[in-house]
């Protein structure tokens, strides 16, 4: 039968909470998320009291180990799919207070997302649509350490992101 097929073929709801961490004031709340093959990502709700901001995670691990980051200590995990990318953003929906529909995307979580440029467009374009989650893509900022291809490519794409660039470096 078709259900049968549907639960061979797709997965609905990959990703299993282990762990949380919420401030006294709960205006942010890290959720520890464990993939398929058992790593562990990490997807952060913060408030203020005129905004809303989920930052998400592009990868497990990062290969660019910058000297800020805890991530890159992990070394080069692999890339997230765009549906575990975009069930980040679902999950962390649920902890809006009722009736709150407008929040910021930042991609700013676990990983290098321009070194998995295609499924962060593919998540982006879920995001963003008005069948999907509709926010607008304004509300939504890419970080990165500067990977120049993806940036020109982001560019020639003519996306309507953000884009914002970590700088790690004096020189």
């Amino acid at each position: 039968p078709i259900d049968n097929r549907l639960a061979e073929e797709f997965t609905v709801g990959c990703l299993e909470e282990r762990a949380r961490r919420e401030t006294p004031d709960r205006r942010t709340r890290k959720l520890a998320l464990t993939l398929p093959d058992g790593g562990i990502v990490e997807a952060v709700f913060m408030s203020t009291p005129t905004r809303f901001t989920f930052c998400l995670s592009s990868q497990h691990g990062c290969g660019f180990a910058c000297r800020f980051c805890a991530t890159g200590r992990m070394g080069r995990g692999r890339n997230l799919t765009a549906g575990e990318i975009v069930e980040q953003a679902f999950r962390l929906r649920r902890e809006l207070p009722p009736g709150e529909r407008e929040y910021n995307v930042v991609m700013m979580g676990m990983g290098e997302p321009l070194e998995n440029y295609d499924a962060l467009i593919r998540a982006l374009s879920i995001l963003s649509d008005p069948a999907g989650m509709a926010v607008p893509p304004k509300r939504i900022t890419i970080s990165t350490v500067g990977l120049a291809p993806q940036i020109a490519r982001l560019a020639d794409q003519r996306l309507r992101y953000r884009l914002a660039v970590s700088l790690h470096a004096a020189s």
